[in-house]
């Protein structure tokens, strides 16, 4: 991982991820949650994480890794620690800041496939 401060703009280069989504935390100024996946999201591992502001660009304050892309991430409006990520295994999972490990749990739905004309329909 490597910081890179040159201007106003501030940027964290992780190697063998790629960005799909970002959002800056309501209650904490400029903590930036960021969700995402290897390979451009065709396969792999997918990491959220979490980054403060710093003096030379952005420093990693705690990653969380999960067995498929993530490709968004929101904060709870109830809580500055609690955010939520959706992958592309179909499940959404619910990590906490506060705690090193993770997730908090994981909502997984549609588990069965049945192909109906040129539609896969899941539940």
């Amino acid at each position: 991982m490597s910081a890179v401060c040159g201007g106003p703009a501030r940027t964290l280069r992780v190697p063998g991820r790629h960005g799909y989504a970002a959002e800056f935390s309501p209650y904490l100024p400029g903590r930036l949650a960021c969700a995402t996946a290897q390979h451009y999201g065709i396969a792999g591992c997918g990491t959220l994480l979490i980054l403060d502001p710093d003096e030379s660009g952005l420093r990693l304050f705690r990653s969380f890794d999960w067995n498929d892309g993530l490709f968004d991430v929101t904060w709870s409006e109830n809580n500055e620690h609690v955010l939520i990520t959706c992958s592309g295994d179909g499940s959404l999972q619910l990590w906490d800041t506060a705690k090193a490990a993770g997730p908090l749990q994981v909502y997984k739905e549609h588990t069965q496939e049945y192909v109906q004309g040129s539609y896969v329909v899941k539940w």
